[in-house]
């Protein structure tokens, strides 16, 4: 196909899903303007076709352009022998073990296959164009945010507008989340799953709503295990903070210091569930990559005591660096910026709420964000060394982070997005 010809294609998708999500919204209530709207998914196929242009032509080629060249294979395969398409990739080698590292265990490898199986049939419209292959990824990934924002602008709808750059502009979720990786998906299916608890919560469960919840939880589990684990303690205390007439604090501190038990007693009850040594052995995996930058790393032992000592260790790998110091390339620098970013919308946060600020973050859907982000960040800081990849994988846990904060802020006028 022609380039002209692509360009055209490329841009008859974006026509069609933008009028897709206008559609969408209006059926919402209409929380965005359309032109807010249609800019913000714009922009996002625009990172996600600069990330893929960079990552071709400038920098080291990144797994996403690995995924694309076998989903050309997997294409072929659909097309002509369909029954083999759908079998590829399934392995039973270690299925009793959800948490399995093994190469050939299914687990571990579900994820790239879902990617690679859905990008082969993309390729059936896209002429197998990776570009326009960025446009039907990235209209997941920016549902997935705008559910995310449908929720967290009922809770402060003042701040419609600080809320949606947020999480629809924060530099590290449009730049990393746009481009074809695992990480959009989980984008999309984590929002979709938040969406559908918090009106299972906040209104009637549904068996709609409960199947989307339950296919969300199934797809995150797929692409990785651990994101989707760590959601399970936080809406189950999001849901009882909400049922029933506690302080909404409590269900959150009984069920996550019964999770930490839990987590450090598991290997008690088999094996193949001793999570410290599982993500101890994820740890060393990591460790064993190579990187222009690695972070330094004390090597996790499965024990209470090494997961103590190497804590301070992970808080600051994902909350402070890069240091100013540590910048060598353009993407250092964005993260730097926006760990300056962060630490300056909590202070205004600290400043704007004064005395009422912990009051206000004691909301249980706040809550429920800053329990997800907590933990995402830190199993990214106990696992990852190396800084590109902590930044990629720790962006949608920023935004999480941060919505609770950007709330407490006030704007001037109260301004909206309408």
């Amino acid at each position: 196909m022609h380039l002209t010809l692509y360009i055209i294609t490329g841009l008859l998708y974006v026509t069609g899903f933008s009028l897709l999500f206008r559609r969408l919204n209006h059926k919402q209530g209409k929380p965005v303007a359309d032109k807010w709207l249609i800019s913000a998914f714009a922009l996002k196929v625009m990172a996600g076709i600069a990330y893929g242009y960079l990552y071709a032509h400038v920098f080291e080629v990144s797994d996403s352009w690995a995924y694309f060249e076998e989903s050309l294979i997997e294409c072929h395969k659909l097309l002509t022998q369909p029954s083999v398409f759908f079998s590829t990739g399934l392995h039973f080698n270690n299925a009793g073990d959800l948490f399995s590292t093994a190469d050939d265990a299914p687990w571990s490898n579900a994820g790239e296959n879902l990617l690679i199986k859905l990008l082969a049939i993309f390729n059936v419209f896209s002429g197998g164009n990776y570009y326009i292959n960025v446009i039907f990824f990235n209209a997941l990934s920016f549902w997935g945010l705008y559910c995310l924002y449908i929720i967290a602008q009922k809770h402060a709808p003042k701040n419609r507008l600080l809320l949606f750059g947020l999480i629809f502009f924060l530099p590290s979720c449009l730049f990393w989340n746009s481009g074809i990786d695992k990480d959009g998906l989980i984008v999309f299916f984590t929002g979709i799953l938040i969406y559908a608890v918090h009106y299972c919560i906040t209104v009637k469960p549904t068996a709609g709503k409960v199947a989307v919840g339950v296919i969300g939880f199934m797809f995150i589990f797929l692409l990785r295990n651990v994101n989707a684990l760590i959601l399970l303690p936080a809406i189950a205390a999001w849901w009882i903070a909400v049922k029933y007439p506690v302080k909404p604090y409590l269900p959150f501190l009984i069920i996550y210091s019964f999770g930490i038990l839990f987590f450090f007693l598991s290997g008690h009850l088999s094996p193949a569930l001793n999570l410290p040594f599982k993500l101890a052995e994820k740890q060393h995996q990591f460790l064993a990559l190579q990187a222009n930058t690695v972070l330094p790393l004390t090597p996790l032992e499965p024990t209470v005591k090494s997961y103590a000592a190497i804590l301070p260790q992970a808080a600051n790998h994902v909350f402070l660096r890069p240091y100013i110091t540590e910048i060598k390339s353009p993407f250092h620098l964005m993260a730097f910026v926006e760990i300056l970013l962060i630490l300056l919308v909590l202070i205004l946060a600290a400043v704007s709420a004064g005395k009422q600020m912990v009051p206000r973050l004691a909301q249980p859907f706040y809550l429920f964000l800053v329990m997800i982000a907590l933990s995402g960040l830190l199993l990214i800081g106990y696992t990852v060394p190396f800084p590109g990849a902590i930044v990629r994988y720790k962006a949608i846990y920023i935004v999480c982070l941060l919505i609770p904060f950007v709330s407490l802020l006030r704007p001037k006028g109260g301004k909206y997005i309408n």
